[in-house]
């Protein structure tokens, strides 16, 4: 299915070519977990690349410019302040003494190997949710406020996100995460939507208002709300904040963008 993208999306990609120097290409990938994916170009790459599902509706006009945001921003800095999260063998050791009680109640029932891999996705995910939300935050605010042809497509999207954030709350699910990743978990999306229903006129907090994370999760939105400085340097320093609150601070590490591997482009 080829691409069929509104103006506001071509003024977009346009945007970004100016402000960086290098076009977005795009390249089809049905192995994504997500329905898009951006890969910000480093300084030997020709382009940025978005990843995307062959199947896709109109929302991909939001991804595609939520996508753009981060590059952005990004770029909006220079090289020596391109910082991005990394996890490094020091992190997975920190992660797994601090769920150490958990993994011994999962050995009961898992292999020592599928907890590893449990380990890994956890940290994984919750390190991915806690650096992404802040600037996921500033980039919805700046489409909904720059681009209002976007925003049918913006709610439809933000709607998606906002379903699959509740399916969290399965008592499955909860019974074999630890709390150490279920809690920070709840709290960030009470923040995150909570902020989003503000910025998009939604009642978007609704269904966590039973959930007992919901006075942590009201007390970081409105420390984010009155303290972030929209800016990369600000994402970075938002993030942090986050982290500190949540306990998550050893869990992940920041690294210059540069630095990636060279399996950067592969690592999709």
């Amino acid at each position: 299915m080829s691409l069929d993208l509104v103006p506001s999306v071509q003024k977009i990609l346009d945007e970004v070519k100016d402000s960086t120097g290098k076009a977005v290409d795009f390249i089809e990938n049905d192995n994504l977990a997500t329905y898009a994916k951006v890969k910000v170009a480093r300084k030997s790459m020709p382009a940025h690349i978005i990843f995307y599902r062959s199947r896709h509706d109109e929302l991909i006009n939001h991804l595609i410019a939520h996508e753009c945001g981060h590059i952005l921003r990004i770029f909006s800095v220079p090289k020596e302040e391109r910082l991005i999260p990394m996890s490094d063998q020091d992190t997975k050791t920190r992660v797994v003494h601090e769920l150490a009680g958990d993994l011994s109640r999962l050995s009961s029932f898992l292999s020592t190997r599928d907890i590893l891999k449990m380990v890994d996705m956890w940290q994984q995910g919750i390190i991915t949710q806690l650096t992404s939300y802040p600037p996921d935050l500033m980039i919805e605010k700046w489409i909904h406020g720059s681009y209002p042809e976007l925003r049918p497509y913006q709610k439809k999207s933000i709607m998606n996100q906002h379903s699959d954030a509740i399916k969290v709350f399965s008592p499955q699910i909860k019974k074999i995460t630890p709390s150490k990743i279920y809690e920070p978990n709840i709290i960030m999306n009470i923040t995150f939507f909570s902020m989003l229903g503000s910025i998009l006129k939604l009642n978007l907090i609704k269904p966590f208002k039973s959930l007992p994370y919901l006075k942590k999760g009201n007390e970081l939105a409105s420390f984010t709300k009155k303290d972030y400085n929209d800016s990369y340097k600000g994402d970075i320093a938002m993030t942090n904040y986050w982290a500190s609150f949540l306990g998550l601070n050893e869990w992940f590490k920041w690294t210059n963008f540069e630095d990636m591997p060279e399996g950067y482009l592969e690592s999709i």
